[in-house]
């Protein structure tokens, strides 16, 4: 899918960062190419997508021209491991935890949705 994917972090209804080294250490193995101006491809066994931010800021990723199944597998862990929310635009923000649902900003919250795994991430987006 070509639409943006951003994952930001929030505390208490405002931006905040993630765990970024996490984010990226989940990242890196699957990067195809290095790193240019923050900008990568991943490859998965099944697809791939282009990934932006992965250079030194604290404003989250986003990703884009995300294809095959794996894809949405790894924004879930990502965004597990640095506690971000996931934004797809147009679609309702989702977070891989109850919890999160508290800090997003109020616009986002009555319709975030809860997902546990890639699965549901692509349910939530696709159906939006």
């Amino acid at each position: 899918m070509s639409f943006d994917i951003f994952l930001q972090g929030f505390v208490g209804g405002g931006g905040a960062p993630g765990d970024r080294a996490a984010a990226i250490a989940i990242v890196t193995p699957l990067l195809a190419d290095p790193v240019s101006d923050g900008f990568g491809r991943i490859v998965t066994a099944d697809g791939e997508a282009d990934i932006y931010g992965l250079g030194d800021n604290d404003q989250g990723l986003m990703i884009n021209h995300a294809n095959g199944r794996q894809i949405w597998q790894l924004i879930v862990d990502v965004a597990r491991a640095a506690g971000y929310a996931v934004l797809p635009v147009g679609c309702p923000v989702c977070v891989v935890d109850e919890v999160m649902i508290a800090h997003l900003p109020d616009e986002l919250r009555q319709d975030a949705v809860l997902v546990h795994d890639g699965g549901d991430l692509e349910c939530a987006v696709v159906n939006a």
